[in-house]
């Protein structure tokens, strides 16, 4: 992978996974913060919906700091910028917009299809 600085794609994803880390224990911090105090019967409804919102961003920042832990590993192992699914080669255009990316533009595309 030549095309690419494998060592600034490192401290990206690791700078990323700290950043990642410590959304997700803000993010725990303010549902602890929702689900200690007793609500009122006209503020439940509001706890619940902001509840919701957090746990909905909580799990959104939990996959993409997998992704992140996983791109690192595939670093390790010399895996990195190759699709995971097809083999081939992912562009480092890709790469540089998503660097935690396992899959070339068109196993992506097809999985995302799928869906």
């Amino acid at each position: 992978m030549s095309k690419l600085d494998l060592t600034s794609i490192r401290k990206t994803l690791i700078d990323e996974q700290a950043t990642l880390g410590a959304d997700i224990e803000n993010e725990q911090n303010k549902l602890h913060l929702y689900t200690e105090t007793n609500p009122d019967a006209l503020d439940l409804a509001d706890k619940r919906l902001h509840q919701e919102i957090i746990i909905n961003r909580l799990g959104n920042t939990e996959e993409r700091l997998i992704q992140v832990t996983v791109a690192l590993k595939r670093l390790d192992k010399g895996l990195y910028g190759i699709c995971a699914r097809c083999g081939k080669d992912i562009n480092p255009e890709r790469l540089r917009a998503i660097p935690y990316a396992t899959l070339c533009v068109t196993c992506q595309e097809r999985l995302e299809r799928v869906r």
